[in-house]
């Protein structure tokens, strides 16, 4: 395998002017600036002072343009030539301009005094890069500062730039691909030898993808799962991607510790005891009480906290109660042999005053990375949270557990967590909650930075320890007992957004991001839209009207949400170029007004962001729904002559065949057996499917279990017939997504133009 990409630098984008540009991250190394407080002379609080009390002297470091920008020494009594020897580390972005202020403090029972500061600025010419260099300060009249300061370039980044597959999800395809031809054998064992891959060139690629949609969708992709793994079809599927409910499944499976050992059967059992009680117990007092004091240490350490987190902790505790410190990273055993699909899951970067229907960057998350395939930006699941600026971590924190990212990507139940608790005000209690998502503006739910932005140091004295332990201990005490009661209180808990929104360090911090005008090797290779097709899949212009805008560098953090705030299927993270995805069997559990309405909505609205961004999809014909009526699923193939593009297998809740068959062609006999096929999922007012419904009886979870399980296993014929097209036509395009690289290093499509720098 070549350990190049041919996409590996190219981000493209069709701007609203017409022209193809894309937004490319501008490597720029930064600066690591080492500082030693060693000693100091001579300290003094003056004549008279230091006849009522010797100095206890620190000293403070202050780096304002730097992100971690404060740093202290211990104080040491009594001592007026005090040694600390303590070091510190600042990243600098060399192309502003670093002061560096040095303050001598005395440190007091009641408050701490200043004794006098100075400055030194910090660049090539006062510090030669690699060199060491001490330097004393004078501060007020006899009194010196030594430090021993040191200047470096960071040749090396935490952040990954590369729009390029990271070496382990390419090795991990590369096991699993021999895995696949197996699979595909096995499962089309009684067709004929043309039909079956001769080669792994021949193997195609195929997701499977599931939609958000509350438990409903996680029940209803738990019985997809369990048809897809005892059918065999799951061993020949190379992603399986989610979304929101669907994540919540994903997570469940991947973290159980017998998976893939033991099958969806056994696991789904177990799910469905998790959630036949009402997870919302979990908020008895008692429990909020743990549940912030846990919050409290993530705040304590620098990070910042949402509502989110909480919610996290009550999925958490419902659905993986006994491994609620599985990190994503652990899933890494589930997949490194190749022995599972790789589980791809979503989230969306959003803006505080644009609305996600118009702005919104798909993050994904994996077991070998976390990034933005929009920047080429990625990093490892253990750094996702950490403190970034210029692409060096300039503070690690622990991995987040798995708990937490399944409170972000399911957020929107956070958002609107008043409807799931069933305390809806009588004016929107009938609606849907994807119509109430619509009336949602970002500025109601990202609340306020600076509610948890960087503290200043605190002036109180801080010469007696027991003292400062004591501070800590209060502010601790007082912090939990204003969460505790915001969140027991009727007016803060069920009445307002604010704050709902998950939210992170920005990993972008301190970042350039430049847009360029480019020539993609890949334009003849690419889906090309008539200006029919263009038109056909607009239903809202302002729907991604701004997709285009690039992410805020400066921003110290970046607030993170569900993505079925945007579109409910995660095709994002499939329709990257470099994964070359042949076949999309797609499950859709998104709300619809009845059960007899079309269920194209989402799946438009994906083929419509697919195609502003240049990536190729099959023509998604909405009149099939008129000339067919309603289905278990939708077959989407693309036009003769685009090899890029991928067939979509679209299944749709709908309970059509389940009525009268248990099994595919074995008809209900029974009374009984007759009862439980004969159910609505959306014209039943009184339907245990609600999207906010998050307790499901033993019998509700059954019947929409076996209701996708056997429309899975109903339509294999089609999954089949469909694998064996892709196998077809790799064989008859044996260059499918690929392009010569030497093409690709002649062409100078990187234009080096300082002026197409982006100020955001």
């Amino acid at each position: 395998m070549s350990s190049k990409d041919p996409y590996q630098y190219i981000i493209k984008h069709q701007t609203p002017a017409g022209d193809d540009r894309m937004i490319q991250v501008e490597h720029q190394y930064s600066h690591k600036f080492k500082v030693t407080v060693l000693r100091a002379e001579h300290v003094t609080k003056g004549a008279i002072g230091d006849l009522l009390d010797t100095p206890d002297p620190y000293i403070e470091l202050f780096i304002s343009s730097a992100p971690e920008s404060r740093r202290r020494t211990r104080h040491i009594n009594n001592d007026v030539n005090p040694k600390w020897n303590e070091s510190y580390e600042f990243i600098l972005d060399p192309n502003q301009e670093n002061i560096l202020e040095i303050t001598l403090m005395d440190a007091n029972y009641v408050m701490d005094e200043t004794l006098g500061s100075t400055t030194f600025p910090i660049s090539c010419e006062t510090i030669r890069i690699g060199q060491t260099k001490e330097v004393p300060f004078l501060i007020g009249k006899v009194t010196k500062v030594f430090l021993e300061m040191t200047l470096e370039v960071c040749s090396s980044t935490d952040l990954r730039f590369s729009m390029a597959l990271c070496d382990k999800e390419k090795m991990f395809r590369q096991k699993r691909k021999e895995r696949v031809m197996l699979g595909i054998k096995n499962l089309l064992r009684m067709e004929k030898g043309r039909c079956l891959p001769s080669s792994e060139r021949d193997v195609p690629v195929v997701a499977v993808l599931g939609s958000g949609g509350g438990f409903r969708a996680m029940v209803g992709f738990s019985g997809v799962m369990k048809a897809l793994y005892e059918s065999g079809v799951l061993d020949c599927v190379t992603y399986v991607a989610g979304l929101s409910g669907s994540t919540w499944y994903m997570s469940t499976l991947y973290s159980h510790p017998d998976f893939p050992t033991k099958g969806p059967q056994e696991i789904n059992q177990e799910l469905m005891k998790s959630v036949s009680s009402n997870p919302l117990f979990l908020l008895r007092p008692q429990n909020i009480k743990r549940y912030i004091e846990a919050l409290w240490k993530k705040k304590a350490c620098g990070q910042p906290v949402t509502f989110t987190d909480i919610f996290g902790m009550l999925i958490g505790e419902t659905l993986i109660h006994d491994r609620m410190d599985f990190k994503m990273s652990h899933m890494q055993d589930k997949i490194n042999e190749g022995q599972s699909p790789l589980p791809l899951f979503t989230c969306l970067h959003v803006k505080p005053d644009v609305s996600e229907l118009m702005f919104a960057d798909w993050v994904e998350f994996s077991p070998y990375e976390i990034g933005m395939a929009k920047y080429g930006t990625f990093m490892p699941p253990d750094m996702f949270g950490s403190k970034f600026f210029m692409g060096t971590v300039v503070t690690k924190y622990e991995e987040n557990p798995l708990h937490f990212l399944m409170g972000i990507w399911g957020s929107a139940f956070s958002i609107l967590f008043n409807r799931v608790l069933g305390v809806s005000s009588s004016d929107n209690s009938g609606s849907t909650m994807e119509e109430e998502l619509e009336n949602i503006k970002p500025q109601h739910i990202v609340g306020d930075d600076g509610l948890d932005g960087d503290e200043e140091p605190r002036k109180a004295g801080t010469e007696n320890l027991e003292v400062e332990e004591e501070y800590q201990k209060n502010a601790q005490a007082s912090w939990v007992q204003r969460m505790f009661t915001a969140m027991i209180s009727d007016s803060t808990l069920f009445n307002t957004r604010e704050g709902r929104a998950g939210k992170v360090h920005n990993f972008m911090l301190g970042l350039n991001l430049n847009t360029t005008l480019a020539y993609s090797p890949f334009r003849d290779l690419m889906y090309q839209n008539s200006v029919e097709e263009e038109q056909s899949v607009v239903t809202d212009p302002d729907e991604f009207d701004r997709i285009y805008e690039p992410l805020d560098v400066k921003s110290k953090k970046i607030h993170v949400v569900d993505s079925g705030l945007t579109f409910n299927l995660p095709y994002p993270l499939i329709l990257r170029p470099q994964r070359g995805v042949d076949l999309i069997i797609s499950f859709d559990f998104s709300a619809r007004p009845s059960d007899s309405s079309p269920p194209f909505k989402e799946i438009l609205l994906a083929e419509k962001w697919a195609k502003m961004n240049k990536l190729p999809f099959p023509k998604i014909d909405p009149k099939v729904f008129d000339r067919e009526g309603l289905k278990e699923c939708y077959v989407f193939k693309p036009k003769k002559g685009y090899k890029n593009c991928p067939t979509v297998i679209h299944f749709v809740l709908a309970n059509i065949n389940f009525r009268n068959f248990k099994a595919p062609g074995v008809p209900r006999e029974t009374q009984k057996e007759k009862e439980y096929g004969e159910f609505d999922i959306f014209d039943d007012p009184e339907s245990p499917y609600s999207t906010f419904n998050f307790r499901y009886s033993n019998q509700a979870f059954k019947q929409l279990h076996d209701l996708m399980e056997f429309n899975t296993l109903n339509n294999i014929d089609v999954i089949k017939e469909a694998i064996i097209d892709s196998i077809k036509f790799r064989k008859e395009n044996p260059s499918r997504c690929s392009v010569s690289l030497n093409d690709i290093e002649a062409r100078k499509y990187f234009n080096k133009d300082p002026h197409s720098k982006l100020h955001t």
